[in-house]
């Protein structure tokens, strides 16, 4: 059974973040299926291999949250060592498999070039068309970030990807990295309107009372 130790850090009861991803800390939900919330930066693979093997647990599904360099860039190399399926959004493709790259915003295109430049277009198994359901798992549209940018909420914790930075305060994701940034407010507003207990993003600390935080940061722009 999987405890709190050095490999992992515990978030809730079967929610977990992983700390050897890279810059974007991947999650781990023990959901129906384990399933791993984005795969880490460009050969972060294997480090990220040996933390799930020091918690002893064999994923069988990973979700990414969008298609930047530092949530994508490991997923092949987990998905052969793992035989976990891949799933995606289908809005998310194009920047995915690169056909997008022409129309995004210069600074998107330059990073993405530079990060994935020797990484192959990752293999994606099942395309997400809208809100789904994965086993225990609720898929939730988030764009604004990235086209076709998604959240997970399980068991009343959002994992948030960079769809908002979480941490004793909400902050949106930086403009540099953030294609649409109306989209992406409504994105918010839709996560608040979950009234989530506890949220966790990929570039800020994992906390509760997610609704009130939430509510604080909406009420910026409001």
């Amino acid at each position: 059974m999987l405890t709190h130790n050095r490999a992992v850090d515990l978030i809730a009861p079967g929610l977990f973040r992983l700390t050897r991803g890279g810059f974007a800390a991947p999650h781990l939900v023990m959901a129906d299926v384990p399933t791993l919330v984005d795969a880490g930066a460009p050969g972060r693979g294997p480090a990220i291999e040996r933390e799930l093997g020091a918690a002893d647990i064999n994923i069988g599904r990973i979700v990414l949250t969008h298609g930047d360099p530092d949530h994508i860039g490991a997923s092949d190399y987990l998905r052969a060592v793992t035989g976990a399926e891949v799933c995606a959004a289908l809005a998310e493709r194009p920047l995915i498999d690169r056909s997008g790259w022409p129309a995004m915003p210069l600074r998107r295109r330059l990073l993405e070039r530079a990060l994935l430049r020797e990484t192959a277009v990752p293999t994606i198994d099942r395309w997400i068309d809208g809100p789904a359901v994965l086993g225990s798992i609720d898929v939730v549209p988030t764009p604004g970030h990235t086209p076709g940018h998604i959240a997970l909420n399980w068991n009343g914790w959002i994992l948030a990807g960079d769809a908002f930075v979480t941490g004793e305060r909400f902050r949106e994701s930086l403009w540099f990295f953030t294609i649409d940034r109306e989209t992406a407010r409504r994105s918010i507003e839709a996560l608040l309107a979950l009234a989530p207990r506890g949220a966790s993003s990929s570039h800020g600390r994992p906390i509760d009372r997610a609704t009130e935080r939430l509510q604080a940061l909406v009420d910026t722009w409001r």
